[in-house]
């Protein structure tokens, strides 16, 4: 699974053009048209996110909604909304599915936070309590984080691991900056290559998938 981004500018970057048709007016006069220019900004955008195998995309698998946002779209992501997508997806795969992700933050939301060097010393020391973990009221902050550092992975699970196992899948998780080990991505580059080959109005409308396939 992953997710991508396609904006209502969306086109191909390279296309034929009719050198001799130079002003508006040469093609009014030879009966011709400049064509439609394309769109100097990037415009409105949808967020897609979808799973598949080598069967395809999961029918009830599509999660698409219009970016609020201009910047990066992992802005507009968020572990609550992933993991209510994610449950509903589960029960949809096979038993035992591997199902492959990057490690963006709203993929590795953490069951329960551990202490770090920049939590309170009584933050640190309800962590260990709350565990049963022996330690000394007296105990200094550098003592504390080492216990916590001894056993946080004992306790150290996240969200959509558990979510998965709960319903017999198992989640696996892309090392950083590996994109391309996701097969998925290579579906990307057909699906934004297909918009762009059939994006001719650069209106938002119609970069729904219905009017893509009707242009």
């Amino acid at each position: 699974m992953d997710e991508t981004w396609v904006n209502d500018g969306h086109t191909t970057p390279k296309v034929w053009v009719d050198e001799t048709v130079t002003s508006t007016r040469r093609a009014f006069l030879d009966g011709l048209s400049t064509g439609l220019t394309n769109p100097s900004g990037k415009g409105k955008r949808f967020i897609i996110c979808h799973i598949g195998n080598e069967k395809g995309f999961v029918a009830e698998g599509l999660w698409c909604f219009e970016s609020k946002k201009t910047g990066d779209y992992h802005e507009e992501m968020n572990g609550e909304s992933f993991e209510q997508w994610f449950s509903k997806v589960l029960p949809h795969l096979e038993d035992n599915a591997v199902i492959v992700m990057d490690n963006a933050p709203y993929h590795s939301r953490r069951l329960e936070k551990i202490p770090t060097t920049s939590s309170k010393k009584v933050e640190i020391q309800n962590w260990p309590r709350s565990k049963n973990i022996s330690f000394e009221d007296s105990m200094l902050r550098v003592q504390l984080l080492k216990i916590v550092k001894e056993r946080k992975l004992e306790y150290q699970k996240y969200i959509v691991d558990e979510m998965a196992a709960g319903q017999n899948k198992i989640v696996f998780c892309l090392p950083p900056y590996h994109c391309e080990l996701n097969p998925i991505e290579l579906i990307w580059a057909d699906v934004k290559n297909f918009v762009a080959q059939h994006n001719t109005t650069f209106k938002f409308v119609d970069l729904k998938v219905p009017n893509i396939l009707k242009n």
